[in-house]
């Protein structure tokens, strides 16, 4: 039962998290979770909702083995050598960025220990088109993600095989109608704008 500080309700609420705690009332944000991300033989752009707290490019993709081939974003690169070694200039996940991950076959994913992305991140994005991430596991509308005073600078949204451009502010034309958790997506600006 918990006590009268509420301390003893506090813990990791989600039943599908790792250390959930069913007697915790009050989630504390502790929980960590394990996920998949489908791929696909060849590029696939993908972002990463929850992260382990050792976010090296080779410790987040370990579960594909020899698998993956490498990872790009939009300012670095990793390449898997034939010796094994990882080389390039990326060398760790963030959870504001998306990826295209490379693999020889079809294969899952598996993120390991996963703290999931605080929803309060902020997103800088430049002028021109910005790989970013999707910060959440679940999805939601183009029009609703978007703050709606800089919704008009975004002039179009492209992830892999769907894309959409922006009429007018809260009118989005095309294939792509919700941001979805384990996407990437380039968000293409034409300002210099952060939310």
């Amino acid at each position: 039962e918990c006590g009268g500080d509420n301390t003893s309700c506090e813990g990791c609420a989600d039943p599908e998290a790792l250390n959930y705690n069913e007697e915790a009332i009050v989630d504390d944000g502790s929980c960590i979770y394990v996920y998949n991300l489908e791929l696909h033989s060849g590029a696939n752009l993908v972002s990463f909702y929850a992260l382990p707290e050792d976010n090296s490019v080779s410790n987040v993709l370990s579960s594909l083995g020899d698998n993956v081939t490498g990872v790009a974003t939009e300012s670095g690169a990793y390449s898997l050598m034939e010796s094994g070694t990882w080389v390039g200039s990326l060398t760790k996940i963030s959870p504001l960025q998306g990826y295209w991950i490379s693999t020889n076959t079809d294969d899952f994913l598996t993120v390991f220990d996963g703290v999931p992305t605080d929803p309060a991140i902020q997103y800088n994005l430049h002028s021109s088109a910005n790989l970013i991430s999707f910060p959440s596991s679940d999805s939601a509308y183009i029009s609703d993600a978007l703050p709606d005073d800089m919704e008009s600078s975004i002039s179009g949204i492209i992830t892999e095989g769907r894309a959409t451009i922006n009429l007018s502010p809260g009118n989005w034309i095309g294939s792509l109608t919700q941001f979805q958790g384990g996407k990437g997506y380039w968000v293409i600006s034409d300002d210099d704008i952060s939310f």
